[in-house]
């Protein structure tokens, strides 16, 4: 800590910033850890937009302040990587995937895969998204109680299967859910113990984690071989990756895994939390809702949302994006300084962690005027053209802004409109959900109960027999 205050006494432009001192010895480490996202917002609520405390050995700098965000994530991104203990947790998981990755290789890998999420190849998958919406809301009963997170998790996935393998799964779904679930867990102890267990030990939650991995390894080994075998695109972001090339060839099998593993990682659990709470917020706030059904039943009435209809349905993206802002899934993300850097009116000696939460920059009562109220009414043009860069960053900014942003907003639209236009969004009277903030924030294992309500009219009922269109074979050359 020392080396700290001397080196800012050195440079008096410096702001000095303020201090969580903690425990005289491991600092802040377990006050982040029993709590983080409650850890993370008091703190800023007392010591403002940049503080510092020790986690471990190191220390860490949380921070808020748009202009220090917006430097960690567009104007110094070169002199700024993922931390090396992220990177090791992700490691057994993700391997040298997009997530995880940095420098030259992560240059080459999003070059290679950016392609696959052209606007005209993620368009091709709007029909398949609000049909399997509807899919899902046909397996509904009226008057029955479901829990939303897992029906929407189910949902998310059975989407990722489709666009990025063009399957549905049908004979791993099994597999695949419960391979998650294991992985996922895995992966919150990784990243709340400080000192995580090594793979080689042989704990059951070890044994569990090493199984589902080597069956997710089975199932995109299979897939990306008959892929091959059959030497079609068909407009599926698997298709992209196995036949992307560059100078130096296409990638390696080990590559390809770990940016598939990957991409179903980060595009199924953080869109499905995130239309968990989207759900929550629009059914405690019955207002929103009413306006919401309004603006669908005017432009879209009974047919099913199609990508050219999201343009008409400004209010829609309003709620989602002050969803993202007031409970965004992706609460934190940390980043690490590879030398001594200047931000803003802040020095960060080098090996500093930064770590910035959406989650507290959406409650900045600087650029949000009542914060901790849904008010989706204020995401207006005017509105975000005045909100400095760096004050919303729900998918990040700069290079490593999320690759899927475009994919993710489409989806989350076309599967909470169609939701709306055919159910009550509601949770169960009286209950109030648990908020926690693991890799993604979520309401935990009570879920969100919701009781079944169709709405009159609505052009989706129980027991109706659907098939999903074939989706478009139109995408990006």
């Amino acid at each position: 800590m020392t080396l700290l205050v001397d080196t800012q006494d050195l440079l008096p432009s410096a702001k000095t910033m303020p201090r969580h001192k903690g425990h005289w010895l491991w600092g802040g480490t377990f006050d982040f850890q029993r709590n983080p996202a409650e850890f993370v917002l008091d703190a800023h609520e007392k010591y403002g937009d940049v503080f510092v405390t020790r986690v471990l050995t190191g220390q860490s700098f949380f921070i808020r302040d748009p202009a220090v965000v917006n430097a960690i994530n567009v104007t110094h991104a070169k002199h700024i990587h993922k931390p090396k203990v992220v990177k090791q947790m992700w490691k057994p998981f993700l391997g040298e995937g997009l997530v995880p990755n940095d420098g030259e290789s992560w240059k080459r890998q999003h070059k290679l895969i950016m392609p696959g999420f052209h606007k005209m190849r993620v368009d091709a998958y709007a029909p398949t998204m609000a049909a399997y919406t509807r899919d899902m809301i046909r397996g509904w009963k009226n008057g029955e109680q479901r829990d939303f997170r897992k029906e929407i998790l189910a949902l998310a996935l059975r989407v990722v299967a489709k666009t990025l393998f063009d399957t549905d799964l049908a004979h791993d779904s099994e597999t695949v859910h419960e391979a998650m679930q294991d992985i996922g867990e895995a992966l919150i102890d990784h990243a709340q113990t400080p000192i995580p267990t090594p793979r080689w030990w042989p704990s059951e939650r070890n044994r569990r984690m090493v199984r589902a991995l080597d069956a997710m390894d089975g199932v995109i080994e299979r897939l990306v071989a008959a892929r091959r075998k059959d030497r079609k695109d068909r407009g599926d972001l698997m298709s992209h990756i196995v036949f992307a090339t560059d100078e130096k060839g296409s990638m390696s099998d080990e590559q390809m895994r770990d940016e598939l593993m990957t991409l179903i990682f980060a595009g199924h659990e953080t869109t499905a939390h995130t239309l968990t709470w989207a759900w929550y917020l629009l059914a405690t706030n019955r207002d929103k809702l009413m306006k919401a059904q309004h603006e669908i039943d005017e432009t879209i009435g009974n047919r099913a949302i199609g990508v050219d209809d999201l343009r008409k349905l400004p209010y829609l993206e309003m709620c989602l994006k002050e969803s993202l802002r007031r409970l965004p899934a992706v609460w934190i993300y940390a980043r690490e300084a590879q030398e001594d850097l200047r931000l803003g009116d802040y020095f960060f000696p080098k090996g500093a962690i930064l770590a910035v939460s959406p989650l507290a920059t959406g409650r900045n009562p600087k650029y949000f005027d009542a914060p901790l109220e849904y008010r989706p009414e204020r995401w207006t043009r005017e509105f975000e053209r005045q909100l400095p860069k760096g004050a919303y960053v729900p998918f990040a900014a700069g290079p490593r802004v999320c690759l899927g942003k475009q994919f993710a907003m489409m989806e989350m639209r076309i599967i909470l409109g169609t939701l709306i236009q055919n159910v009550d969004i509601n949770v169960l009277e009286g209950f109030e959900p648990d908020f926690v903030a693991e890799l993604s924030l979520n309401p935990g294992a009570r879920g969100m109960p919701m009781k079944v309500q169709f709405r009159e009219g609505a052009p989706v009922r129980a027991g109706e027999s659907s098939r999903p269109p074939a989706r478009s074979n139109t995408h990006a050359a």
